[in-house]
């Protein structure tokens, strides 16, 4: 038994002050006299993948006596549990990876439970002495048969060594609120902390046969909850048959992690942000790649999206994978007007609170008061969104353009899709393998969702851009492989982007060193189109822009009379989109200044504006 680890002889005599606000706060106040200095000690550990199993494990820790610190599981050795006192309490709370592997730092604590639960040299009652609870953490929206499957199997390899439930054991989906999916839990294991902790008039701890007997019930109890679990399809219909209405997409505690970043949220599931590009353009400093490439104002984009929920967990997701996950909208829906309109007032609010800011030309600034484009990347699958085709026509009304990505994951939703100004499409992977791996994606069938999606792109007459973002030891060694699916469906752009890394984060463990130069991305772009004869006849390099790493790969029909037509013409496209008629991609496309195309010597950065660079001194 670690010895780091509080004994009952150290305890306090009263709870610490944090407690979970869900939990009925009469249970705590009738437990507080009942903690003695007689009882087992408790461990409380964690296996954590994205911080969400450690986060609790140490907020629970600090709900028990003696002020407790979490233990991950990889500082755990399993066969200590057999050292520890007779009556001990451990509570392992437990992440979920890919396939319903557990977290890398408690792969082999899992393994070493296994092991020992099947091990014919290992007695049955090995950990007879101890008590225990599990929580699983994870998410409902992936397979069913992944859902907390590392949890479900450590909780029967514990009890098959014969220790005892003090709590049925629970799931907890990051699909709805986390803290009232563990007030059941909670209250289980107070209870049980205040009868161990209880003196006896000689004393002693409680009586072994009353702890026995209220073991057995709740030990009981969790396997009937089990049991009840199985016999539904997904644990998902659990939570919607209680809710007589339709829960809101964003949970109380996503909601405040997106608004510390900075996010402005709309209604109860969109949202919009100020991109950086739009600050340094008003600045004069610089627009973003969209406006070399295609000739957006960037000073006059709206970043936005109408559906903060994703279907995929990237492992390079920028936003720290702060926001819901879905596989299908389950969530109360927003009229596309409202949130139109409320993006626009947010968005223009956080204009007027720049003016200040050292540098502001105020003649763009005015001007961007007017919102000209919209990007709908901001976070989520914006297509998920039911009414999606509703809020592009309210944009395009407005004289907005619209920049709409997507991960490909919903195929139907794209075949039925109006006109949009530009159609991206992320691929992040060329292959089955390492799509699943760099995607993390919620769909069982995602390889087939996602050729689909590739075939309606080409089937339509959108105009479409393949987004490739490159992470180091991920996905920039298929450069065959990627040239094959680009010539499966022949976009009219493919833009090739290092990764961002946006600081480190407990959802991912990437580092810098993940992140390409951009000359490794020129290398890879090069690779694609030497190793295929096809793209080599069917596509040039015709733009960079060095400040991003990323470049811009586009098909030769754009390149008209010897000039590269990547750029849009805006008004004509509305124009078009008036009409009501069918159109292509070239019939907005607008001449390319010289300053954006392959090989200028400004790479990119408009002449208009003066580059500042930065280093460890500061800005130059």
């Amino acid at each position: 038994f670690d010895s780091s680890l509080p004994a009952m002889s150290s305890w306090a005599l009263s709870i610490p002050a944090l407690e979970p606000t869900g939990i009925d706060q009469r249970v705590l106040s009738a437990l507080r006299s009942s903690v003695t200095r007689r009882s087992p000690g408790i461990v409380v550990a964690y296996g954590s993948s994205t911080g969400t199993a450690r986060a609790w494990a140490a907020k629970i820790a600090k709900q028990l006596p003696g002020d407790l610190d979490a233990l991950s599981l990889e500082h755990l050795q399993f066969d200590t549990l057999s050292t520890m006192q007779p009556g001990s309490l451990v509570l392992i709370l437990l992440g979920t990876c890919e396939g319903g592997a557990p977290p890398e730092p408690a792969a082999t604590f899992c393994a070493m439970a296994e092991e020992y639960a099947f091990d014919f040299r290992v007695g049955k009652e090995f950990l007879s002495h101890l008590r225990f609870a599990v929580v699983g953490f994870g998410s409902s929206e992936y397979a069913e048969q992944d859902f907390c499957r590392c949890a479900v199997a450590l909780d029967k390899h514990l009890s098959l060594l014969s220790a005892v439930r003090v709590s049925s054991m629970t799931l907890v989906s990051d699909t709805t609120d986390i803290e009232p999916q563990l007030q059941s839990f909670m209250t289980s294991i107070m209870g049980y902390v205040g009868k161990m902790a209880s003196d006896s008039p000689e004393g002693t701890t409680v009586a072994e046969d009353e702890l026995n007997s209220d073991l057995e019930s709740a030990s009981s109890e969790g396997e009937a909850d089990s049991a009840e679990v199985e016999e539904h399809d997904d644990v998902e219909d659990i939570v919607e048959t209680s809710c007589a209405t339709k829960p809101e997409m964003v949970t109380a505690r996503q909601r405040e992690q997106l608004k510390k970043e900075g996010y402005k949220i709309i209604g109860t599931h969109s949202a919009v942000k100020l991109c950086r590009w739009t600050k340094h353009q008003l600045r004069g400093r610089g627009g973003c790649y969209k406006h070399t490439f295609y000739g957006i104002t960037s000073y006059a984009c709206m970043e936005a999206t109408p559906s903060l929920a994703c279907a995929n967990k990237c492992v390079f997701c920028w936003r720290h994978h702060k926001n819901p996950v879905g596989k299908t909208w389950r969530w109360k829906m927003d009229e596309p007007d409202v949130i139109v309109q409320e993006a626009i007032d947010k968005h223009v609010a956080m204009i007027k609170e720049v003016k200040g800011v050292p540098g502001i030309q105020a003649e763009r600034w005015r001007d961007a008061h007017t919102v000209r484009h919209c990007a709908l990347s901001l976070v989520g699958e914006p297509i998920m969104y039911p009414r999606i085709n509703d809020l592009l026509t309210e944009l395009h009304t407005r004289k907005i353009s619209t920049f709409l990505v997507t991960n490909a994951q919903f195929p139907e939703e794209m075949r039925t899709l109006v006109p949009v100004t530009q159609l991206y499409v992320s691929i992040d992977a060329a292959t089955q393998s390492e799509l699943k791996r760099i995607d993390r994606p919620l769909h069982e069938d995602f390889w087939e969702r996602y050729n689909d999606s590739l075939d309606n792109l080409r089937k339509s007459r959108q105009r479409s851009v393949y987004r490739l973002t490159l992470v180091k030891a991920y996905n920039m060694e298929e450069a065959v492989q990627y040239g094959q699916l680009i010539e499966r469906n022949c976009p009219d752009f493919i833009e090739i982007k290092a990764v961002t890394y946006c600081g480190k984060s407990a959802g991912s463990d990437l580092t810098m060193q993940n992140v390409p130069w951009h000359e490794e991305v020129r290398s890879f772009a090069a690779a694609i189109l030497d190793g295929n004869p096809v793209l080599r006849d069917t596509y040039e390099f015709a733009c960079e822009h060095r400040h991003s790493c990323c470049l811009l790969v586009a098909n030769k029909r754009f390149k008209i009379s010897g000039r590269w037509h990547t750029w849009i013409d805006y008004q004509k496209f509305h124009q078009l989109v008036e009409r009501r008629e069918s159109f292509g991609a070239l019939d907005y496309a607008a001449p390319t200044p010289d300053w954006a195309v392959w090989g200028a010597d400004e790479e990119g950065f408009d002449p208009q504006d003066q580059r500042h660079f930065r280093n460890k001194k500061g800005a130059q």
